[in-house]
């Protein structure tokens, strides 16, 4: 384990090493050359502005997804008369809302009811004129990609109408336009956005253009140039808003002031990825660590299995080419049949703890909820058990609370919980061979206490021994054979119940678990 171990730890000091080496070589090449630097910021200015855009693009984007879902379903289908107000109220920008067949059907909803008919006549005659772009519509479609496209202005200052093509679940249409206003759009929706990256470091604004008339500005002061520092500034064109675009400049600092401001925070941001990357290795290496104790609690659990079943395995193979051999006596035949069902049930046990373990990881296990009585049901258990605890040298003490409620819970996975706890207390009991058994109450819950006098556990550990394959490292646990299954089982089943397993031990004096569950009228569904 050790060499596996080094090696894994070699490979995360390069992987450490190697970013680290790069920022840095990268924080030279900042310092020593000016120019990069300044490149560098103007490609910043002009991913800005194409964030901007993009985001506009997104936004409307998304409000043509809120149309089409909206006319997936027929009683939302737009007619004159009433329209999507929802859509209206959230969407203040959106004027009219247009739907066409392409072809001799179509009608629009707007805000002003009066000019409906005059939007719509005005949209019909340049679908019609445009055609081919919409036909360029339909053939993007056609190639899984929606494509939001405007066809030109209707004849109204300030409003653009965005064309795209319908989802083919919406009746009676197949192309919609929303005819947005585009001053309300920029200064309401774009706004916000832009303010979120100014963050007055610098000062966004748009303009209109065929009169450079000011639309929105980041500025904080109405009298700032919008301008300032001219040299830094970057203009780029709306990508769906026709008639406007925008700017950007720099704020209050000039290019010297930016070098050191990059510099101090490429400082800053290179310690914070040097803690960041050193504590993502420190997890990494706790986890592989973890996973390889796993993958060797795996090794010794094939192991233990291997030998549990290697052992009943080897004593009916023996006892059966005894009688097979029809050489003993009546009473060594019974004796050996005893010996064979005795084993084969010891077989059958841990064949089918595995199973409900493979189930249970699965997701695959099933659980019957019925009405059960805790006390009835421990009382089963011991008499199907009674022999097997005599067989062992046992005693079983039995305190019953005699007014507990029913709880619900599947009787099958119970009982095995049950009798994993009493296998338990067996195994790692020595020389006081006596267990308790306990019912009673507690709140909203009824419990079952298994209580025995064996070699205990300590308290470190105690969180531990329901992990799958853990057993725990102490005293003479590992002379025991076993799965390292059955508290994985028990805990797994109490869960499934929507109850909870506790457990108080003392090395040297013994343990108790509790298994509570909550009453039937209590129970979570």
């Amino acid at each position: 384990m050790r060499k596996p171990m080094r090696r894994i730890i070699a490979v995360l000091l390069v992987v450490a090493v190697l970013p680290v080496g790069f920022i840095l070589y990268e924080l030279t090449t900042l310092s020593e050359n000016e120019r990069i630097v300044r490149e560098s910021y103007q490609n910043q200015l002009d991913a800005i502005l194409y964030s901007i855009n993009q985001y506009s693009d997104d936004i409307i984007s998304s409000w043509a997804n809120r149309l089409n879902i909206a006319l997936m379903d027929e009683k939302n289908i737009l007619d004159s008369a009433k329209g999507i107000p929802s859509l209206f109220e959230q969407f203040a920008a959106i004027q009219y809302i247009y739907l066409t067949d392409t072809k001799n059907k179509s009608m629009v909803s707007g805000r002003s009811m009066s000019e409906n008919e005059t939007t719509r006549r005005s949209l019909d005659s340049l679908v019609s004129r445009q055609q081919h772009r919409v036909e360029r519509l339909f053939q993007y479609e056609s190639a899984g990609f929606r494509k939001m496209e405007l066809l030109d202005t209707v004849p109204r200052i300030g409003l653009i109408p965005v064309f795209f093509v319908l989802n083919k679940g919406t009746p009676n249409y197949s192309l919609g336009a929303m005819i947005i206003n585009l001053p309300h759009f920029i200064e309401n929706t774009l706004g916000p956005k832009m303010q979120a990256i100014a963050q007055q470091k610098f000062v966004i604004a748009a303009f209109r253009k065929d009169t450079d008339s000011l639309i929105y500005s980041t500025a904080s002061e109405p009298g700032q140039n919008i301008l300032d520092s001219r040299d830094e500034s970057q203009k780029k064109s709306f990508w769906l808003l026709p008639g406007y675009y925008l700017t950007i400049s720099i704020s209050g600092a000039t290019i010297n002031d930016l070098v050191e401001d990059r510099l101090t925070t490429t400082v800053a941001i290179l310690a914070l990825l040097v803690f960041i990357l050193g504590l993502g290795i420190w997890f990494l290496y706790r986890n592989i660590k973890r996973e390889m104790h796993l993958a060797q609690a795996k090794s010794e659990f094939v192991s233990n299995v291997s030998h549990e079943i290697r052992t009943p395995l080897s004593l009916i193979s023996m006892y059966a080419e005894t009688l097979e051999m029809n050489r003993v006596s009546e009473e060594k035949k019974k004796e050996y049949h005893h010996v064979i069902a005795k084993e084969t049930s010891r077989l059958s046990g841990i064949v089918n703890r595995i199973l409900n373990f493979s189930q249970i990881q699965a997701n695959k296990k099933t659980y019957e909820a019925k009405p059960i009585q805790l006390n009835d049901l421990i009382g089963d258990v011991l008499e199907s058990y009674f022999f097997h605890l005599k067989d062992k040298g046992f005693t079983c003490e039995f305190l019953k609370d005699p007014d507990i409620g029913m709880i619900s819970g599947d009787r099958e996975s119970i009982t095995e919980a049950i009798i994993n706890l009493l296998d338990n207390a067996m195994k790692y009991s020595r020389d006081k061979k006596h267990i308790m058994i306990r019912t009673g109450k507690e709140g909203k819950f009824n419990f079952i206490e298994v209580t025995d006098q064996g070699i205990g556990i300590a308290k470190k550990y105690q969180k531990e021994i329901f992990d799958q394959f853990y057993r725990a490292p102490t005293g003479d646990v590992h002379n025991t054979k076993g799965s390292g299954l059955g508290l994985t089982l028990v805990k797994k089943t109490m869960d499934a119940h929507h109850g909870r397993i506790k457990v108080d031990s003392v090395p040297g004096r013994g343990s108790s678990f509790w298994l509570f569950f909550p009453l039937k009228n209590e129970v979570v569904s």
